[in-house]
């Protein structure tokens, strides 16, 4: 165990065992939650300004005539994960930090990072189209973000 284990559990009692876990949980679904919700909601209060710059993106490949169709579906996932990283939060804090990765049985968590990935996905498909392979490469940051979000806990629940 590690000296900041150690020190979450000497001072903070029985919720210290747990704490480093929820922490983790916590913050993965935070940083998802804003991601995903700031750019749905942007993408619906800009609509148009969004679409121009989409057309303009993709105006040399295969997907310039189907560019708003793929803009609400995106906006649409984007705004879907965003909300089951909410119900993340939600269960996560009404549980509070002395269930760890117990939580992780009643599935929102999971469900949301499989939403994300695939919208990462999603994402990056678009990218590659356009040949924006500098955008396909900050993506790849966050689909191993969720890839860790994933990898982890399942790791940690294997070996108990």
């Amino acid at each position: 165990m590690s000296i900041l284990g150690v020190f979450y559990i000497v001072s903070l009692g029985d919720l210290g065992e747990y704490i480093l876990e929820w922490s983790f949980l916590f913050f993965i679904s935070l940083f998802f939650t804003i991601l995903f919700l700031q750019s749905g909601i942007d993408k619906i209060i800009a609509f148009s300004g969004n679409l121009n710059y989409f057309k303009d993106h993709f105006k040399h490949t295969f997907l310039k005539s189907q560019v708003k169709l793929l803009l609400v579906l995106i906006t649409l996932l984007e705004c879907v994960t965003g909300f089951l990283f909410v119900l993340a939060l939600i269960m996560l804090i009404r549980l509070g930090p002395d269930s760890g990765f117990v939580v992780l049985g009643l599935g929102s968590y999971f469900t949301a990072l499989i939403c994300a990935l695939v919208t990462l996905c999603s994402l990056f498909l678009g990218q590659r189209v356009a040949q924006d392979y500098v955008g396909a490469v900050n993506l790849g940051i966050y689909f191993l973000i969720a890839l860790v979000g994933l990898a982890l806990p399942a790791l940690y629940l294997e070996f108990l």
